[in-house]
């Protein structure tokens, strides 16, 4: 066994011929890197053991492997290296994550980013996804997807470094079970997100340090890599470039949640609503100072005057209460009359697969909303483009070429007559024309559905054509076309 003469000045612990225990060593080392806290997680790590076994352990002898490691810790420790790259791993929440020169070493103000990410994406759902851009280390992702439930929970990681990701790829291989929720992805900010997929919340902590900045400490500019740290001549380059993308890549109500420096917050704000989020505010970290901003992607299309009062139009969100709704409202008696003796059973898990992330909606296109009386929600709306062949044939069309077709219908029996419906269909007609870029609006109504046509042609539905169905006479259905 052998230990360090610590009087001969070297910087590590080395080459003198007697047995040596952990308790000589703990001190040896404690005097080399003058902090003694540092000292014994070093020999923790050193001899691979907890503090508990470490404690039990101070008397028996070092071996010389352990030693070896002990003096090349100890002699990166004095050159000035950052601990926590000595050690090789730092604490973050819940995970104990590998960490070297690659990645930035995760922070306690940047848990309190996670802390929010977290229960942002878990009143998601019960389907949610996110996605932490610019991972590093992984730290903020693989948090989420240890912390949020398993079940119905997709985390995407992504980062433009290389060298990043890998290291976000080893401390994933650590995760456990909670590891087949994680996909990573190479590249810068979302262009690394597959485009086909909306996610809940989004969360970055960026670079953001200005080139020129006199506030960073010196063993951070030392050791941290710089393409983490520096972002342009104000600090907001990368910023700017995620809160000009993320809006898009969220879905209606989702988040983007961005960390920033303590002077950044009301220029953070000013971006995300430029970028038109709403509910934007910044919150401080535990020493008072603005550490992250998050905004809303709005869920909102437009008001419809009417005599019952502030109506207004809204996305469908991914939420418990949205789908609740519609559940009751689709298993209500008096509404599945109003739609026609609809014949499908509804339950939670036919809500999802028909409204939810990934359901027969999303893959068909089919945007699905809400209608609000008085911020209650009170039914629904739902359209869709024909332009596929098959589709235009099931309403009677030979092209559906810029045709829209659309569906309401209010949940609440109380409100039937109330002139409602009639407002929310001849407005929905309008935005489709005026926003979506419509040539023409068609409903659909059974043609033994006299009150449901009455209410489209008191909307400014008209005509005649009957869709004969392949069931039989009582399922054809009458065409409307929207005459503005």
């Amino acid at each position: 066994m052998t230990h360090a003469d610590v009087g001969a000045g070297d910087d590590g612990v080395g080459d003198a011929e007697r047995l040596v225990t952990w308790r000589q060593l703990l001190a040896e080392t404690s005097a080399l890197v003058a902090d003694p806290t540092h000292a014994r997680w070093i020999c923790e790590t050193a001899t691979s053991t907890t503090p508990a076994e470490f404690g039990s352990m101070l008397d028996h002898p070092a071996t010389e492997r352990a030693v070896a490691h002990l003096d090349a810790m100890v002699g990166r420790a004095r050159a000035g290296e950052p601990i926590q790259y000595v050690l090789g791993s730092w604490g973050f929440r819940r995970l104990d994550l590998a960490v070297d020169r690659r990645v930035l070493i995760p922070r306690p103000e940047t848990e309190l980013v996670a802390e929010r990410a977290i229960e942002l994406a878990a009143a998601a759902g019960p389907i949610r996804t996110v996605a932490d851009l610019g991972t590093g280390s992984g730290a903020i992702g693989l948090s989420m997807a240890v912390e949020l439930p398993r079940s119905g929970t997709t985390v995407w990681i992504t980062d433009v470094s290389v060298d990043a990701l890998t290291v976000a790829r080893d401390n994933l291989a650590g995760l456990g079970r909670a590891a087949t929720n994680v996909r990573t992805a190479e590249g810068s900010w979302t262009e690394a997100l597959p485009t086909e997929v909306g996610f809940d919340v989004i969360v970055s902590n960026p670079p953001y340090v200005a080139d020129a900045s006199t506030e960073i400490e010196q063993i951070v500019e030392d050791w941290e890599p710089a393409d983490a740290l520096f972002s342009g001549p104000d600090g907001l380059d990368d910023v700017r470039s995620i809160v000009g993308e993320a809006p898009a890549r969220l879905r209606p109500g989702g988040w983007l949640v961005v960390e920033h420096g303590h002077d950044q917050g009301s220029a953070v704000r000013e971006l995300m609503e430029l970028a038109g989020l709403v509910e934007v505010g910044t919150e401080t970290d535990l020493a008072g100072l603005d550490r992250m901003s998050a905004g809303r992607r709005s869920s909102h299309l437009f008001d419809v005057t009417s005599t019952a009062g502030t109506v207004r139009v809204r996305h469908l969100e991914n939420s418990e209460s949205d789908y609740a709704h519609l559940l009751r409202w689709l298993t209500t008696p008096q509404v599945l009359e109003r739609l026609e003796n609809r014949d499908t059973t509804f339950d939670l898990a036919g809500i999802l697969a028909a409204y939810g992330p990934g359901g027969e909606h999303e893959r068909t296109g089919t945007i699905a909303s809400i209608i609000e009386l008085a911020g209650e929600p009170v039914g629904s709306v739902r359209w869709c483009q024909l332009d596929d062949p098959d589709d235009a044939a099931d309403v009677g069309l030979v092209t559906g070429a810029g045709v829209w077709l659309l569906e309401v219908f209010l949940g609440r029996p109380d409100l039937f007559g109330s002139g409602i419906g009639r407002a929310v269909c001849r407005a929905s007609a309008e935005f489709l024309l005026a926003a979506r870029g419509a040539v023409e609006v068609v409903s659909l109504a059974s043609v033994q559905n006299q009150r449901a046509i009455a209410v489209y042609r008191a909307a400014g539905f008209t005509g005649d054509h009957v869709v004969r169905d392949r069931r039989g006479a009582p399922h054809d259905r009458v065409r409307l076309h929207f005459q503005p």
